[in-house]
Formats: structure tokens, C-alpha cells, sequence
């Protein structure tokens, strides 16, 4: 126990000692970002909120002004009318009252799951689009939201890295949220599969490439594919064409088993579909994807984790050997950019390297997506001149070799600040994005609008988190001094964090955090693995959604099976004994993602003010009741 250590009887209160000078000037320009934890922009919000209500009434009120008026002064003033007004408002109060118990995810307090306070521009580009309630399935219902939609799609893309280069420019739309974005993804890594291999299947009938096999048609690449002819057909309205040869139909809209038997005639080996390569680190959406598109679970393979608990890369490629030799296509390889349980980074750049390098010397070209749904702001740039970088090496150059990937998806509603749900999938190429082609004849979409419709899973979809972003981009900015700067903050509290953690009586155990997520639990030499579950569950019922309300945590559980590389040599240094029963560590999960959870200006040493009542409650669970 150091000197400085906390026990129950500190005051983690700050001396009254700071003014407001205290704060640079950089740091004091993104206060004007957030309400705030006591809502201290609230007047200025107000007003922000007023004038885009007043705005939505005047338009209402000119566009057609000589139409007359609906709901006379009588009507408002007669007394059904004011009883239905006076029902309405006792139900809003009771709403009103309901929504005083949800969890306070503004606080500074609340360091749970991916999601904190929502920035200023957020809210108001959310509530405006609600006002306006355009549906971004086309142009036709969304004259405005589409346009701002591909704005901040392209907007979200120069962050990421992806550069534009006419045809090759980057394409995505917003979703719901990261899962239907990574289904977005697979749905285009199987569409752009079929192409390759329905056009190697063409080349090996004609001779041109009599040798070919499938797992070479399925990775031909676009280089390839150009070379061995004109475009086929990408519908099956030619039913004549599509019927004396089926290659040149959409291979999508054949029976699967049909089309396993198609492909077997013609590669002379059984089709047994795709596999998914992705570390067992990977979100559950991805298991739910290769169910929905009829692929199987055997389809999706996992990667072992290294001892960093990312992707392991030498893995990966005896993965990828072992695809080959099996005649399966690789459907695509996953890396993430902030994992669901640590934060934790894939060497980005060394999977890319790696497919690259099999592109070069086997001719295999294999869709790489990043699931990036939490971590990809990040790429925002946490780096500056004033302040250095922020993250370490190896994760600055996992997020600068996104650009070099095929597809992204974002989730604005984490690291965005924006509110629910805003979640985005962006393909580096529009050629690798148009991958449907549906008709809808009560709809005219219009590609010149870049009318995303005919291309989204969801159909009708509202354009607030595009919107939401769009204002938050053009405001806060996707760069150094906007996001960057907001995302420095949260690193460096979570750095702090970590310190006052450390300084506890307890042996509180850190696992390793290369973003703002922070895992631990709490753990004497020579307990049992079972012991520090139980106890990593009885914090979690004090700190959880149930629990006193003073501090919110989440938790997860790191299974030995898949994180053993990372977890063996921890819990060995941590003398913990491994008990038959113990698969798993629970830890307790900290997303100190809130840009005040180190402000110098408040009352309350948040960071010690958590760290003291930890401490209690730990002394309590040791207390014989």
C-alpha cells in the first residue's frame, strides 16, 4: 500500500482553488460541445431547440400559406379539445416522471457499456430530422436527408482514410447499428464472390482458363475480372440468356442448391459455400450473420487471439492455407477496431500486409472488413503536435491501414457522441458497394442522387443519424482538434483511472487497455479463479443497473479457451490458482468514454471518488455479516 493509497476516509472533493483560467482554451472550445453533467448549456441548448421549432413552424406556415388553417381558435378553445390536451399532458407528465429512473448515461459516473453523453449538434441535428421526418430509402421521401446522408458518409470516409478516386470513390449508407451494417458487408463480399466466380466458370468453359479452380474463381480480383470479358448480365430479366446459360444470371438468385450443383459441373469438386475467417474475440452479429444468409455456423472459422488478445496473424494465414486446401472460398477476414470486451485493437496492417502479399503470389484477392464500431473515430487523429500520440504504435498503425481495407463499419452512437441508433457501413470502393439490384415499382430511385434504397438491407430509414453526424462533423470535426481532442481526454482519464486503481489497498488487477475501455478485477495471491468471478459478480450487483446508482460499471466474461494466450501468463503472475470449474474471468468493464470525467472544474475527483467506493464496497464484501 503506497502512502498516498485511498481508504475509505479520504475526501476525494478538489480544493476551491481553480478558475476557470485554469482550463486552456482548446480544452474550454469543446464545453461548448455538451450540455454538460448539470446541464450547464442548458439555456443556450433552449434556445438552439427554439429556434429550430420556430424555423419548422414558419416553413409549415409559407409553404402553402393560402391553403387555410385546419384547427380553428374554436376548435382549440372547445371542451373536448381541451380534454383531450389535458389527457395528454397527465400522460407526458407520468412519461416524464418514468424517464426520471433511467440510467443518468450524461454523468461522468456512468462508465458502463459503449455509450455516454451526446453531443449538442447530435441532439439538435437528430431533433430537427425528427421534426422533418424524411424516410432515406430514396430522393422521392427524402429530397434533403439523402444528399446530407452521402455528405457525412463522405465525411466519415476521409477520416477513415479512404481516398476518392472517381468510380473507385468510397460508398456507404447509415444502418440501425453495427450488426446490420456487418451483414451489410457480408452481403457485398458474397455478391462481389459470385461475380468472380461465375466469370472464372465462363473463362474455364471457353478455355481460356481451362485449370482454374474455384478458390482461384472466387478470389480473381477486379483486375482479372475486367480482362476475361464484358460485364455479364447482373439480373435475370434475359430469362432466354439466363436459361441456356445460367453463368450469366445472377448467381444470388439461384436456389443454393441449385447453384452448388451448377458449380460442381463446372470446377469438376464440390461447392460447400464460403468461410468467414474472424478472431474469437468477434461480436455475436456475426454469428447471427452467417445464419441469415444461409451459410451455416461451420462456416464461420475462428482465429486464434495472440498473447495481446488481438487477431493472430500467423494464424490467420494457416487459416487461409487450410480454406484453400479444403476447396472453400474465404467469404471475407475480419479485423476489429475496439473490441466488445477490452477495446482492444487487430494489427490492421499486418492482415492487410498478409492478403496483399497472397494477392501478389497467388492471385487470391480477399475482401478484409473492419469491424470498427466502436474504435473507428479513433482515426479521427489522436495525434498532435501539442500533445504527441495519444495511442501506441501498433494501434496508430492498425487505424492508418483502414484505407487500405475493403469495407468499414462505424457505430456514431458510441464514439460519435451522437444518439441512438446511428450506425454506418462504408465500402472503399462504389463498385464493391453496388451490389443489389431491386425493383421497387412504387418507388423511383435516382443513382445520379445517389439514392441508397436499392442498396440497403433496411428499407425505409430515418435520416436523424446521418444528419446527427453530418452536424457534428461540420462543427465538432473529424479531426486533430475536434474528436481527436475529445478522445484524447477520455485516454488520458482512463490512464488516470488506472493509476488510482492502483493505488488501492486491494490488489485491484488491470488487464491491458490500448483504448479508453478499462477491464479489472480484484484478486489476492493464491485465490481461486472462482473466488475472483464471485467476487468480479458482487461488485457487479453494487456497481451494475441495480446497484446504490452512485457509480455505474458493466461487465464481461474472457473465456480461457479463447484468451488463454493473454490470460495464462496474467493470472500465473498474479499467483491465481485455476480451479476445475473456472473457464472464464469476469471482469468488471469501464467505458470511460465521457469528455468530463476528468474535469478539473468539478467538485467531486471523480476518478478517486470511484476508486474510494470501490474500496468500500470490497471492504464490505470482506466484512462477516
Amino acid at each position: 500500500m503506497s502512502a498516498d493509497a485511498i481508504s475509505p476516509t479520504d475526501a476525494p472533493l478538489r480544493p476551491d482553488t481553480l478558475s476557470e483560467s485554469d482550463c486552456a482554451p482548446s480544452d474550454i472550445a469543446l464545453k461548448s460541445f455538451f450540455l454538460g453533467p448539470q446541464a450547464e448549456n442548458a439555456e443556450w441548448l433552449r434556445q438552439i431547440i427554439n429556434q429550430v421549432f420556430e424555423s419548422y413552424v414558419r416553413w409549415r406556415r409559407e409553404v402553402y400559406p393560402d391553403d387555410g388553417r385546419a384547427i380553428s381558435q374554436n376548435d382549440r378553445q372547445s371542451s373536448e379539445f381541451q380534454g383531450r390536451r389535458r389527457h395528454f399532458e397527465r400522460e407526458l407528465l407520468d412519461l416524464l416522471a418514468r424517464f426520471e429512473s433511467e440510467v443518468p448515461k450524461y454523468s461522468p459516473r456512468y462508465i458502463g457499456h459503449m455509450f455516454s453523453e451526446t453531443s449538442m449538434p447530435a441532439m439538435v441535428g437528430h431533433v430537427l430530422t425528427l421534426l422533418h421526418n424524411p424516410n432515406n430509402i430514396s430522393g422521392e421521401s427524402s429530397r434533403v436527408g439523402v444528399k446530407l446522408e452521402a455528405e457525412a458518409i463522405d465525411a466519415l470516409a476521409e477520416m477513415l482514410g479512404f481516398s476518392s478516386q472517381g468510380k473507385a470513390s468510397p460508398r456507404g449508407h447509415f444502418t440501425s447499428g453495427g450488426t446490420i451494417a456487418n451483414f451489410e458487408a457480408m452481403t457485398r463480399a458474397r455478391s462481389r464472390m459470385l461475380r468472380f466466380i461465375a466469370r472464372g466458370a465462363q473463362a474455364r468453359a471457353r478455355g481460356t482458363l481451362p485449370a482454374l479452380s474455384l478458390v482461384e474463381a472466387a478470389h480473381l480480383g477486379w483486375a482479372r475480372y475486367d480482362a476475361l470479358g464484358p460485364d455479364a448480365p447482373s439480373d435475370t430479366s434475359n430469362a432466354e440468356n439466363a436459361e441456356n446459360d445460367p453463368l450469366s444470371g445472377d448467381l444470388q438468385a439461384m436456389n443454393p442448391f441449385a447453384l452448388a450443383e451448377l458449380l460442381r459441373q463446372h470446377f469438376e469438386q464440390p461447392y460447400r459455400g464460403p468461410v468467414l475467417l474472424i478472431g474469437e474475440h468477434k461480436h455475436y452479429s456475426w454469428v447471427k450473420g452467417v445464419e441469415l444468409l444461409g451459410l451455416g455456423k461451420e462456416a464461420l472459422w475462428p482465429v486464434r487471439l495472440s498473447a495481446e488478445g488481438t487477431l493472430c496473424v500467423e494464424h490467420l494465414e494457416q487459416r487461409l492455407n487450410e480454406a484453400a486446401a479444403a476447396g472453400r472460398p474465404v467469404l471475407m477476414v475480419v479485423s476489429v477496431a475496439g473490441t466488445t470486451e477490452l477495446g482492444a485493437f487487430d494489427p490492421i496492417d499486418r492482415v492487410q500486409d498478409l492478403l496483399d502479399r497472397r494477392a501478389a503470389a497467388l492471385g487470391h484477392h480477399i475482401w478484409h472488413h473492419v469491424d470498427a464500431a466502436y474504435g473507428g473515430f479513433f482515426a479521427a487523429s489522436v495525434c498532435s503536435p501539442e500533445s504527441g500520440c495519444a495511442l501506441s504504435e501498433p494501434v496508430c498503425r492498425a487505424l492508418e491501414a483502414i484505407g487500405r481495407t475493403n469495407s468499414v463499419t462505424l457505430d456514431p452512437h458510441k464514439l460519435g457522441y451522437v444518439p441512438y441508433a446511428s450506425g454506418a457501413f462504408i465500402a472503399r470502393q462504389a463498385r464493391e458497394y453496388l451490389a443489389h439490384r431491386i425493383d421497387a415499382p412504387y418507388l423511383v430511385f435516382d443513382e445520379e442522387a445517389r439514392d441508397p434504397g436499392p442498396q440497403t438491407l433496411e428499407g425505409s430509414r430515418s435520416a436523424a443519424g446521418a444528419v446527427a453526424t453530418w452536424l457534428t462533423a461540420r462543427t465538432i470535426g473529424l479531426n486533430t482538434q475536434g474528436y481527436g481532442r475529445i478522445l484524447r481526454r477520455t485516454l488520458e482519464a482512463r490512464k488516470r483511472l488506472e493509476a488510482t486503481l492502483s493505488e488501492l489497498a486491494q490488489p485491484v488487477r488491470l488487464l491491458p487497455a490500448s483504448s479508453n475501455l478499462l477491464g479489472f478485477c480484484v484478486g489476492a495471491p493464491g485465490e481461486s479463479l472462482s473466488a475472483i468471478n464471485a467476487r468480479s459478480e458482487a461488485l457487479y450487483a453494487r456497481f451494475g443497473p441495480q446497484g446504490a446508482g452512485d457509480f455505474f460499471v458493466s461487465k464481461t466474461s474472457l473465456n480461457l479457451s479463447a484468451y488463454g494466450a493473454l490470460l495464462h501468463p496474467l493470472l500465473a503472475d498474479w499467483e491465481v490458482e485455476l480451479d476445475a470449474n473456472a473457464t472464464h474471468l469476469t471482469v468488471l468493464r469501464l467505458s470511460v468514454m465521457n469528455p468530463f470525467i476528468d474535469s478539473r472544474e468539478m467538485k467531486l475527483d471523480l476518478s478517486r471518488a470511484f476508486a474510494q467506493a470501490l474500496s468500500e464496497a470490497l471492504n464490505a464484501l470482506e466484512t462477516p455479516q
